[in-house]
């Protein structure tokens, strides 16, 4: 990784950088919930430790390996305003466990009652195939923390510039100034935590576009240590806002790692907020009008 180091403790494009990060955090915010796409994913988790262990046994840890392909989309809950994740599980660990369709028919239901329970189904059943630690943290929409008005809770620093793939970016670090309204929530057990984070965005320098996003969180308590880790990638969809590519997600515990998940992006297409769903796929070549046939005739 080549890393220039510019003179001068802050950028002066600084602010026009972050005015387009806020531009595509609302376009997102603006538009994601109209989209529906694929992702795969693979989660290895550490598993528990038995409940009897012979004294004096060391325990040798284990992993859990899981691979999920699902419809993917974001919504809304009726007593909920801010966007969340939802999956319809589609296969596991290559066995098909439901066809595709149903996510699209639940979006298109909009903020119905009924709509609600088959969103919070869902994520029941995400959790039944041993995603319950993934099931209530939403990372592909984390460009959210940046809309104009949510900048006002960070403070943010230009670090260097260095290359994403063939793309010069400036590298910005954030870090939040309390734990208010964008902290990150993770339901460790059946305690709610709210954490204060921090990270770094990567825009890139020839138009400002946000191509991937860093994010840590961190709790200590005596000797307990938690932290959370996330890298998320974006890419400009041909819908003409960014969407998700790739997610990455680490939790270590006293420094030892116990989950680890890889996310791919893929297939995203519109649908209507209606009942009928409007995917945008290139129509045939209309039919001769009535009119014009009958002239030819």
């Amino acid at each position: 990784m080549l890393v220039f180091a510019l003179p001068g403790a802050e950028d002066p494009n600084l602010d026009k950088l972050l005015l387009r990060l806020a531009e595509e955090a609302e376009a997102f915010g603006r538009s994601a919930g109209k989209v529906i796409g694929q992702e795969e994913l693979e989660l290895v988790a550490k598993e528990p430790p038995p409940r009897f262990v012979q004294r004096g046994v060391a325990i040798e840890p284990k992993f859990r390996t899981r691979r999920l392909v699902s419809e993917y989309g974001y919504t809304m809950f009726q007593n909920d305003q801010n966007l969340h994740e939802l999956r319809q599980v589609l296969s596991v660990d290559g066995k098909t466990v439901k066809a595709p369709g149903k996510l699209r028919e639940t979006l298109a239901m909009g903020m119905k009652g009924e709509a609600d329970r088959a969103k919070r189904n869902m994520l029941k059943e995400f959790e039944k195939y041993g995603l319950k630690d993934l099931a209530n943290v939403d990372f592909a929409q984390a460009i959210l923390m940046f809309t104009r008005r949510a900048q006002e809770n960070f403070e943010f620093a230009f670090l260097r510039a260095e290359f994403v793939g063939p793309d010069r970016v400036a590298v910005i670090s954030y870090e939040q100034k309390e734990a208010g309204g964008a902290a990150m929530t993770v339901f460790e057990g059946k305690q709610v935590v709210r954490h204060r984070f921090q990270g770094m965005v990567y825009l890139r320098e020839q138009d400002g576009l946000p191509v991937r996003m860093t994010l840590t969180a961190m709790r200590k308590e005596k000797a307990y240590s938690l932290e959370h880790h996330a890298s998320i990638d974006y890419v400009m969809s041909s819908h003409g806002f960014l969407l998700p590519a790739a997610v990455t997600y680490s939790e270590s515990v006293n420094g030892v790692l116990t989950i680890e998940s890889r996310a791919t992006y893929s297939d995203f297409k519109i649908f209507g907020a209606s009942s009928e769903l409007k995917f945008t796929v290139e129509d045939p070549p209309a039919e001769p009008a009535a009119e014009t046939k009958k002239k030819k005739q």
